[in-house]
């Protein structure tokens, strides 16, 4: 019978890929928001159970709990097993909006077929923040960010 796992991160974890380049963050009990403009790459590295009672476990799913201000969209999500190169992308994304408090079609991700994991699972997400407007400067909250995985 497969066994199913889930692991999870808080999204205060959350790591941007150029430090320094932001506008504000802020990393709270509820989570890490960021405001800026342009295009951000932001890191979760998520424990990964690469076995499971002996048998090499499967990534089924993944998710990122989030919730945008103003024009700021999620444009793509990459998915690693270690390093190297994604084994999954999910491009040409625009999601918006509160995903922040349950799992929903623009805040979770199916992995077909599952991937058999070797190493650590990371996932990149990749926000288009816009332009700094008048009424405020763009911004996203990461609240959590986790994966199921599966053995046969």
């Amino acid at each position: 019978m497969a066994k199913l796992q889930a692991s999870w991160v808080h999204g205060s974890s959350v790591q941007m890929e150029r430090e320094g380049y932001f506008i504000s963050k802020r990393r709270t009990g509820y989570g890490a928001h960021f405001n800026t403009h342009g295009k951000e790459w932001f890191h979760f590295a998520i424990p990964t159970p690469v076995i499971l009672d002996g048998q090499r476990a499967s990534l089924k799913k993944i998710f990122v709990f989030y919730k945008t201000e103003g024009a700021a969209k999620i444009t793509a999500v990459h998915v690693y097993d270690g390093g190297g190169k994604p084994f999954k992308k999910f491009d040409n994304l625009s999601h918006s909006g509160d995903h922040s408090t349950g799992v929903d079609k623009d805040n979770s991700w199916v992995i077909t077929p599952v991937h058999s994991m070797g190493f650590g699972l990371g996932i990149s997400v990749l926000v288009n923040f816009g332009a700094a407007t008048t009424s405020g400067v763009p911004g996203i909250l990461f609240v959590t960010a986790g994966a199921d995985f599966v053995t046969p």
